[in-house]
This record gives C-alpha cells, sequence and structure tokens, in this order.
C-alpha cells in the first residue's frame, strides 16, 4: 500500500476520568514536598478518534460506544477526508437526520425512567386490573361493592406491597427498556445504510482517495453493521492482530493526552472535553507518534 493511493488512518476510541482509585503524586519544589490534586467531582468522557499521519484527524465525544456510534463515526471520518466540499456538506446534512433521530430515541427512553414510586403505582393498576377482571365474571352485585370499597382496596393493596416486588419490577423495567432501545438503533442504523446504498453514495466518492483504516478487534469494530457500512464509504478495514491494540499509533496520542491530563486540576467536564481536544489536535501533528508504524510496514 502507498500513502499515495490511500488515506491511512487509525482509529479507537477511549474513556477518561478525573478520578482514579490512587492519586498521582506530583513535586511542587515550591513546597518541597509531593502533594495530590484531585477534585472531588467525578468528571468522565467517552472519546472516538481517529489519527491520520497524511489525511484530516478527528476527535468526538460520545455517550455510548455502540454500532450506531461507530458507524456515524466513520461517515464523519470520510467525511472530514474529502476534497470535494459539495459531497461533504450533503453528507454532514445525512448524519445531522439520524444524530437528531438518535437524540429523539434517547429523549424518549430517558423520560421513561421508573423510580419507586412510578413502580408502586404501576404495580397497584395490574393489581386492581387483575381483581376488575374476575368481578367482572361474577355479577353486578359484586361490581358495586367493589366500587363501594374502591378506596379501602387500594389502601390494602399499598400496604402489602414489598420492597422485593418493587425492586424486581424495576430491574425488569430497566431491562426491557434497554432492550428496546437497542433495537430501534440498530433499526435506525440499517435505515442509514438502505439509505446509503439507495442514493449510490459509493459513486460520489469515486474521486476520492480511498481510505485505510487500521483498527483494533474490539466487538462493535467487527460487528455486521460496521463492516456493511463501509462498503458505501470508500474504505477499508484492516484488524490488527489479537490482543495486540498497542501495535496502533492512535494508543500513544491517547496516552500522551492523559499523562498530560493526569499533571492538571480539572475544573469541570467542559475543562475536560476542551483540554482532551486541545491536546489530541496537538499530538496528531507530531509526525513520530506514527512514524515507526510507517517504516515498518508502510514505507
Amino acid at each position: 500500500m502507498s500513502l499515495d493511493e490511500s488515506i491511512l488512518v487509525f482509529l479507537d476510541q477511549t474513556g477518561y476520568q478525573n478520578r482514579c482509585n490512587s492519586g498521582k503524586l506530583w513535586f511542587k519544589p515550591e513546597l518541597r514536598k509531593n502533594i495530590i490534586i484531585r477534585n472531588p467531582d467525578r468528571f468522565k468522557i467517552n472519546a472516538f478518534g481517529s489519527f491520520s499521519p497524511n489525511g484530516n484527524s478527528i476527535l468526538q465525544f460520545r455517550e455510548t460506544s455502540k454500532s450506531f456510534d461507530i458507524m456515524t463515526f466513520l461517515c464523519e471520518t470520510r467525511k472530514v477526508n474529502l476534497n470535494d466540499e459539495n459531497i461533504a456538506y450533503e453528507l454532514e446534512l445525512l448524519l445531522t437526520r439520524y444524530y437528531n433521530a438518535q437524540k429523539n430515541i434517547v429523549n424518549t427512553h430517558n423520560s421513561l425512567k421508573y423510580y419507586d414510586k412510578n413502580i408502586k403505582n404501576y404495580l397497584i393498576e395490574n393489581k386492581i386490573e387483575e381483581i376488575k377482571n374476575e368481578i367482572n365474571n361474577l355479577g353486578m352485585l359484586y361490581e358495586i361493592l367493589f366500587q363501594r370499597y374502591y378506596t379501602i382496596l387500594i389502601e390494602l393493596i399499598t400496604k402489602n406491597i414489598t420492597k422485593k416486588e418493587i425492586f424486581d419490577t424495576k430491574i425488569l423495567k430497566k431491562e426491557y427498556d434497554k432492550r428496546s432501545r437497542i433495537q430501534k438503533e440498530i433499526k435506525l442504523a440499517k435505515k442509514l445504510i438502505h439509505e446509503l446504498d439507495n442514493n449510490q453514495w459509493l459513486k460520489k466518492f469515486k474521486n476520492e482517495k480511498k481510505i485505510t483504516l487500521i483498527l483494533d478487534n474490539a466487538r462493535i469494530h467487527r460487528a455486521i453493521l460496521t463492516k456493511t457500512i463501509v462498503k458505501f464509504l470508500k474504505i477499508d478495514l484492516i484488524y490488527l492482530p489479537k490482543y495486540a491494540s498497542d501495535l496502533n499509533p492512535i494508543e500513544r496520542v491517547w496516552y500522551s493526552i492523559k499523562e498530560e491530563l493526569s499533571k492538571n486540576y480539572v475544573e469541570n467536564i467542559n475543562y475536560l472535553k476542551d483540554h482532551f481536544e486541545l491536546y489530541f489536535n496537538k499530538f496528531t501533528q507530531s509526525e513520530t507518534l506514527a512514524g515507526e508504524f510507517l517504516l515498518k510496514f508502510i514505507i
């Protein structure tokens, strides 16, 4: 493979938080002692990055690391490495629509989160509904008695609901909600692939350089949806050997960023994101981070 024929990209994702189990000691000459400076608040980020020595690098912060996230990030990687600005703008509009669709899914499911009080009401309604169904089969007299003693019945049911029932129902509802959200995101991902295929995006990239993407064997990297979408983005995937993710030069970028951040007092989440991005832009401009990889495998 020649760097003139293809854009080489190293892709990976990482997490970082300002708090760790064992704080690092830093020497302060003016105090003549080592001190630990840590913010008691915890700030955590999940970052996707693509590092290109002969193209454009990109960093994005995502809430999750799922198939839809890696698929849209691959689209972003293709977008920043396009020469045709019109196609890049068209791809940006497409991605914006899908980001908004994903946001709607997240917001819908966040509004469905169940707390103890809501679950208790849910259990009461279910038990009342069961009693109603039984009474309907017994006749009018029982229905009249049910209406008369409805309030007392509610009180009795409320008193007899145990903490275990609430806990078990809460777990079941959370699991159902999680699966429902995953299914909706998979459906959205498949829709994105279908749209890329129907609108013949690969033809739009005809005059663009192919992207050769180096990545490890993470589950989302080897997912069927990931392998499918790259066919429409003019991207070739090359997987590193198993348990050899350290061969990926972007790992050195992550290491360098975290080393610098560990020396800083992280004020808030915005400070963390801004400085993470600042260091990312700095280290991805370095020729030495990918130099060894290029000498051994490319040049």
